[in-house]
């Protein structure tokens, strides 16, 4: 496992993407309590906007994940040259599901930014 994730684009994007997840998990949460209940004035909007960044990140790397799962997938079909379509065609669904995925991770992660963003802007105005 340790070597797929750092020998590997589809492992490295995975290792990313868990990574980013599990800031977003953490961090949203964090940062809404201490904005709404706390009602920090000293956090900047570079913390704020890190919610946006950990989302476009988590993003970018579900593309790239499967990008990676792509070329694999290629690579695997020529050198193999009798492969049914079905295969091919479960091949493609699956590389669609960390996308999605990492979809409704950046839509999680805006969420937080806005609702941050204006409890942020009323904090310090």
């Amino acid at each position: 496992m340790f070597e797929y994730l750092f020998t590997t684009l589809a492992g490295f994007t995975l290792l990313l993407i868990g990574l980013s997840v599990f800031g977003v998990i953490i961090y949203g949460p964090l940062l809404s309590f201490q904005l709404y209940l706390k009602k920090k004035k000293s956090i900047k909007k570079s913390n704020v906007d890190a919610m946006l960044v950990l989302g476009v990140i988590v993003f970018i790397s579900g593309i790239l994940n499967q990008i990676g799962g792509m070329i694999e997938a290629l690579e695997t079909m020529v050198k193999t040259t009798d492969i049914s379509p079905q295969l091919v065609m479960s091949g493609l669904m699956e590389s669609f599901k960390v996308p999605i995925f990492c979809t409704f991770v950046l839509i999680i992660s805006l969420i937080f930014w806005h609702f941050n963003k204006k409890k942020w802007e009323v904090l310090n105005s």
